[in-house]
């Protein structure tokens, strides 16, 4: 799934486990940006958001150098924590908190403005749609096996933090920048320093870039999506940073020849193309550009293709994100279009705060055959 159950030990704790990141212009208010994390993949009326990790959000400025769209030192981050539900209650409690102090208290499930920050916590539908079967089908075999259009989601809800604040400000603390990098995490603090559990740009890096292990020599069968979990986006680590090029490299060339053709040649060090752009995993927005539908990837293909991006990037809740990654990464979009054959969400989402829709309350769907088995 995008990031649903990315690693052994998120599977340990749904609470902490990421599934879901977006980040996109207001539809609903110009000027504004929103963010939306979703946890616990799965959850149901009784889950909980944990209380002992802090649910982060940060942004950097972005600059062209060197081929890559590099992200600057100055950070804007936001940080929600909540409250233990105490013995015989029936909600918890929140905090958000952004780096220049600003304040607001909330109270899961309920909808809440102060200062020109909304701010929702609480169930939701499962924004996602894929179908997951078909993906580890197709990563197995070897060949396009998108046969079956099963949401593997269809029906299940998640734990949602969405955010919507005056992106002005932010712009100002950037130097005016309006191209911004964006990342979603889970850590603790411990002796003043974060500890990450998990982080989440781009969807479906974790679990289809990187997931197999077997097709590079350099890191055949080491499970890599627990230490890349825990990696600064924005400071990989220089001892690991090259057994993560090495498994995208592998990875990336068997999706392009999926299709029988190259459509990405590897240079004589054997390196992907689209590895520095993915390796780089933070979701890409243009603040400047307003908001619509269907920017997942257009600001990094345009970014590659050395042409002026037209839209304001990032994801939308109903973004068809599998389908753009797919038929990027096997015909560079050269050729026809590829997907899993599910194009829409559970429930579409809405162009008014929080954009997620009411949960579904469903607690009689079978685990998904991926995880059975």
């Amino acid at each position: 799934m995008s990031d649903h159950f990315s690693g052994p030990m998120v599977m340990g704790d749904p609470a902490v486990d990421i599934t879901d990141f977006y980040a996109f212009p207001s539809p609903e208010r110009a000027g504004n940006l929103v963010l939306v994390m979703d946890v616990f993949p799965m959850a149901t009326a009784q889950a909980c958001f944990s209380d002992i990790i802090a649910h982060r959000f940060r942004l950097r400025p972005l600059e062209p150098s060197d081929g890559r769209l590099v992200a600057g030192a100055v950070e804007y981050a936001i940080d929600v924590t909540f409250s233990d539900l105490q013995q015989g209650g029936s909600a918890q409690s929140a905090r958000l908190a952004t780096s220049c102090g600003r304040r607001v208290d909330f109270a899961v499930g309920t909808a809440t403005e102060q200062d020109g920050i909304r701010v929702f916590a609480g169930l939701a539908s499962d924004p996602f749609f894929m179908d997951v079967e078909a993906a580890l089908r197709t990563d197995m075999s070897g060949k396009l096996s998108f046969d079956t259009a099963t949401n593997t989601v269809e029906l299940r809800d998640v734990l949602v933090i969405a955010i919507e604040l005056p992106y002005a400000p932010i712009r100002d603390l950037f130097g005016g920048a309006s191209l911004v990098s964006a990342v979603a995490e889970t850590a603790v603090t411990r002796s003043g320093k974060p500890m990450r559990i998990e982080r989440v740009g781009r969807p479906e890096i974790k679990n289809v870039v990187m997931a197999n292990p077997t097709r590079d020599p350099r890191t055949f069968g080491i499970e890599l999506r627990d230490i890349y979990n825990r990696e600064d986006t924005f400071a990989l680590s220089p001892v690991y940073r090259p057994l993560y090029e090495s498994r995208m490299d592998a990875n990336l060339a068997f999706f392009d020849r999926l299709d029988d053709a190259c459509a990405w040649p590897l240079d004589a060090n054997g390196r992907h193309p689209l590895r520095d752009v993915l390796m780089d995993d933070f979701l890409v927005l243009d603040l400047a550009k307003p908001f619509a539908p269907g920017g997942f990837l257009e600001i990094e293909r345009a970014f590659a293709e050395q042409r002026p991006h037209a839209t304001a990037g990032g994801r939308w809740l109903d973004d068809d994100i599998l389908d753009e990654l797919l038929t990027w990464m096997v015909n560079a979009r050269r050729g026809p279009r590829f997907g899993d054959g599910v194009d829409a969400p559970t429930k579409p989402a809405s162009l008014r705060f929080p954009y997620v829709r009411d949960p579904n309350h469903r607690s009689d769907l079978p685990l998904p055959a991926f995880l059975r088995t």
